[in-house]
């Protein structure tokens, strides 16, 4: 994996994912993104990973996409076959990795979240905010549409009158705003945003993993399929569920008046 991720797993499963360019203000490029789309392919497919916490390195969770020196229209190195008919982009293939991601992922937002960082930011299932902190959707400003999800997300998460208010402006809002609008789900003060952060994903590593996976699948589904597949889903998922050991888990301890000891199982 790219030295410009760094990932720890704790002894409860959670997974601490750190964008690790804090001298380019952890500037997305293709180190970055891929170093990212790897941890969290990890995070799905090794079991002792219950929940994904996603922060920045330095004053910034990631000032946007990397610029290049030579502004774009500019003539280049030519471009390989497959990068002149791709029509995706890296940054799809990044919200992919978001969307495929088995365990919930959390945001927590330590400084500048502008341009490709906000959308990496808008990606996460919930998102915490330190008090100093800023983001938006910078694109506007530099004569671009936008990437890395916003426009699937933003409307979604905040609606489209305040998405599309958003994005016209284009400028940078506070934490104070941010929650207003919908954008972030807390606000704390800067040096406890990690432990705040832990902790609400502490709580979820310690529920029933395959309950939390098919729950992430039926919301990021739901945003999509006509409401009969998704009911059709949402049962098939519920049925399986009802037969595990996590299930008899739940009730037995429900009944027993104790907490319960999820496995996975």
């Amino acid at each position: 994996m790219s030295d410009e991720v760094v990932v720890e797993v704790d002894e409860h499963g959670v997974m601490l994912v750190t964008l690790n360019r804090p001298e380019r203000m952890n500037t997305l490029n293709a180190g970055l993104t891929a170093g990212l789309a790897e941890a969290l392919d990890r995070a799905s497919r090794d079991d002792d990973v219950r929940a994904v916490v996603v922060t920045g390195a330095g004053r910034a969770f990631s000032a946007g996409a990397e610029i290049s020196r030579e502004a774009p229209g500019q003539r280049g190195a030519p471009r390989s076959r497959h990068e002149t008919q791709d029509h995706f982009g890296g940054s799809g293939r990044m919200v992919e990795a978001f969307s495929a991601c088995d365990v919930p992922v959390i945001g927590a937002i330590n400084g500048a979240a502008a341009g490709a960082g906000f959308g990496i930011a808008l990606n996460c299932d919930v998102r915490f905010m330190a008090e100093s902190a800023r983001i938006g959707p910078i694109f506007i400003k530099r004569g671009l549409s936008t990437d890395y999800g916003v426009a699937y997300w933003l409307p979604r998460i905040v609606g489209a009158a305040r998405a599309y208010e958003l994005l016209y402006d284009g400028g940078l809002v506070d934490a104070k705003r941010a929650l207003e609008v919908g954008l972030v789900n807390r606000v704390v003060p800067d040096d406890r945003l990690i432990d705040e952060a832990h902790a609400f994903a502490h709580e979820i590593a310690t529920g029933p993993p395959l309950a939390y996976t098919y729950m992430r699948r039926l919301v990021q589904r739901s945003l999509d399929v006509p409401q009969r597949a998704l009911l059709e889903t949402e049962w098939t998922y519920q049925s399986t569920l009802l037969r595990t050991e996590d299930a008899r888990e739940g009730f037995t301890s429900f009944v027993e008046q104790r907490d319960p000891e999820f496995h996975g199982r």
